[in-house]
């Protein structure tokens, strides 16, 4: 993920939570302050709107003291139930009740038909008195009294026009009060979802309603007054932070990212540049690109640009210090090469002039040539022969001819060498090389390898025989990782001496009969076949030689 991107979404995220934390404080503070400046005038019309019930229903007691003395001496409730009702619509209409019956143990005595609602006793809120008939639909100020034990008068008006601007009240059963067209059941159950102030639009009007639940009922009573159209709710309050948010999140982010190409534009002018001197163009960041300004930025390019002039210079400086190293490692290393080619070539030489000569004058006086002379002139001569042909092998370096062959197998091939002849005559070979590693070799060039590396030990061990002291090779092959094995040939000698940085190198060689080549030669066979070879003095005092293969059971190493 780039920086740009990381930086973008932190300060995205930094944009959402600050904003996130104003909004939620300035909703909560202004919201508080509009609920409790619409609490209170709320209240006030709810409870004026009780004071008025209230008042209806203490004239509805007063009418019942002035009946009940009446109804009771002239028993009414034992007449006829013709003569019941004309007494009862009578009475309707000169009290100008809606309703009055007489009911014992909850039924009518006078509608007989019909089925009482429930009522509750000294309410002084409108209350459905039937759930049946033409009153059923609508909620009336009722009040009870006591006629005779078990038989009560009950009273009821439809209540005066409130003096409220809005107010509706229902039960579970639906509307008691209120205009039905206006107040929706599934919208008044809405209002009383939570206890707070909203806001409605009726016609053309913008109106704070707030419902509450009448004490000890199941009565929701709403009361709400026309308002000022700018005027905001609780909940519109926070409609509107919500508005404001995403509003200033928007803008931010716009912000945001004309600042982040102002600021990342530089910066990846500024990488291009980096990029095209890490890849070796040692360009500097053109006048017309470089950041204006003296901000960090502009102070980075000049900087950059700077830094590229001297690193040019340097670098120019470096290449002539390297052509001179160059020039002076190949003549050193020619001098290396030619004064090991004159000493190995230059020993068989004399012994070759020496031998001859000694035949001349042999010749010369008329004596026989000596064999032995003879025999070291063939000799040397082959010596020379084989320090021409290493140097040719060492110079062709063929390609391997990669197969997949068990490094068992060869290590195997390698040690089975006659011991009983010298240098191999009291040595000790010890292997330790599993079965089942495979690898991608040339069997010939490793075998050599091998063969180098075993007859080299068993030279360096002619000094512990000499002494009587114990002589083992132990050669080891194991997997390194998913890719390589590793091959190691160790023993007990004296060491690698002052020759230990330069084994590698042809013609370095500290024995009497050496070429210097064999080391070198093992080393172009490793590294042809994709591996190291290197030699270290171990602290238990051994001299280790290892070299890298490929194994062969690897998608990189499948053999062809």
């Amino acid at each position: 993920m780039s920086i740009r991107v990381k930086i973008g979404i932190g300060f995205a995220l930094m944009i959402v939570a600050l904003t996130g934390l104003i909004i939620t404080w300035g909703a909560r503070t202004l919201g508080l302050q509009l609920e409790e400046a619409d609490l209170g005038k709320l209240t006030s019309l709810r409870e004026t709107t009780l004071d008025q019930w209230r008042r209806e229903r203490a004239a509805l007691a007063r009418i019942a003291s002035e009946l009940v003395p009446v109804l009771a001496a002239s028993n009414g409730a034992d007449a006829d139930d013709e003569r019941r009702l004309s007494t009862v619509e009578l009475l309707k209409r000169q009290l100008r009740l809606d309703w009055l019956d007489i009911r014992r143990e909850g039924r009518s005595l006078l509608y007989r038909l019909q089925e009482p609602a429930p009522l509750v006793h000294d309410l002084a809120v409108p209350q459905r008195i039937t759930l049946s008939g033409p009153l059923a639909a609508t909620g009336l100020i009722t009040c009870q009294v006591q006629l005779s034990t078990g038989t009560e008068l009950l009273l009821a008006r439809r209540p005066a026009s409130s003096p409220v601007p809005l107010a509706a009240l229902w039960d579970g059963r639906g509307m008691l009060y209120g205009d039905p067209g206006v107040w929706p059941t599934g919208l008044l159950s809405e209002y009383t979802a939570r206890e707070a102030t909203f806001q409605r639009l009726m016609q053309g009007r913008l109106h704070r309603l707030r419902a509450s639940v009448v004490p000890g009922t199941d009565l929701k009573l709403l009361v709400g007054y026309a308002a000022d159209s700018a005027t905001l709710t609780r909940t519109g309050v926070d409609e509107l932070m919500l508005r404001l948010a995403l509003l200033e999140i928007l803008g931010l982010l716009v912000l945001g990212y004309f600042l982040g190409r102002r600021l990342f534009g530089p910066l990846e002018r500024l990488k291009q540049a980096i990029d095209r001197v890490g890849a070796g163009h040692w360009q500097e960041i053109p006048p017309a690109e470089l950041p204006d300004g003296e901000d960090e930025v502009g102070m980075l390019g000049r900087s950059f640009n700077h830094m590229v002039q001297e690193l040019s210079t340097a670098r120019d400086r470096l290449i002539e210090v390297q052509q001179e190293l160059m020039s002076k490692e190949k003549m050193a290393v020619l001098g290396r090469f030619s004064a090991g080619l004159a000493h190995e070539i230059n020993n068989p030489l004399g012994t070759i002039l020496v031998s001859a000569g000694l035949a001349d004058d042999a010749i010369a006086h008329g004596r026989p040539v000596e064999a032995d002379d003879i025999r070291a002139i063939i000799e040397e001569t082959r010596r020379c022969r084989r320090i021409v042909e290493s140097l040719l092998e060492y110079a062709h370096n063929r390609p391997p001819r990669l197969g997949r062959e068990s490094i068992a197998e060869i290590i195997e091939c390698a040690v089975r060498l006659p011991l009983s002849e010298p240098p191999w005559r009291g040595l000790g070979i010890e292997t330790e090389v599993p079965s089942d590693i495979h690898v991608l070799i040339d069997r010939t060039g490793i075998g050599q390898v091998l063969a180098n590396l075993l007859r080299n030990a068993a030279e360096a061990l002619q000094a512990n025989l000499d002494a009587g002291k114990p002589a083992m090779i132990r050669v080891t092959a194991r997997r390194l990782d998913r890719e390589f094995a590793v091959v190691t040939v160790s023993d007990n000698g004296p060491g690698l001496g002052e020759a230990a940085d330069h084994l590698f190198e042809p013609l370095m060689t500290t024995k009497q009969q050496g070429t210097g080549l064999g080391l070198a030669i093992c080393q172009s066979i490793v590294e042809g076949h994709g591996g190291r070879i290197r030699a270290v003095r171990l602290p238990e005092e051994r001299t280790e030689f290892s070299f890298t293969l490929r194994l062969a059971d690897t998608d990189e190493g499948r053999a062809p």
